[in-house]
């Protein structure tokens, strides 16, 4: 959420229209298989509509998908277990 907010795109997501549905996909991306990732990323970067979310899938493409740090492999999270017990302390 950082880039989101450095990019200028918090106060439109908080609106929770068509930015949030778009910011949520790209959130979403680590739920698919790794060898999945980069085609559905490539869909989403054609629906970056605006400077500021071009900038985000610029970032996140340079940074996660395209292998600057990390790799889709690093962090898909695609049939892994629950690795946490968050889910089970709801309030």
């Amino acid at each position: 959420m950082f880039r989101v907010q450095h990019e200028g795109l918090a106060e439109v997501y908080r609106r929770r229209g068509g930015v949030f549905k778009y910011i949520r996909m790209l959130m979403a991306l680590q739920f698919l298989p790794a060898p999945h990732i980069e085609r559905a990323f490539e869909t989403l970067v054609l629906r970056a509509t605006t400077d500021a979310t071009r900038l985000l899938v610029a970032y996140i493409s340079r940074q996660w998908v395209h292998g600057g740090s990390f790799e889709p492999r690093d962090w898909s999270v695609f049939r892994q277990d629950v690795r946490t017990n968050n889910d089970l302390e709801g309030e």
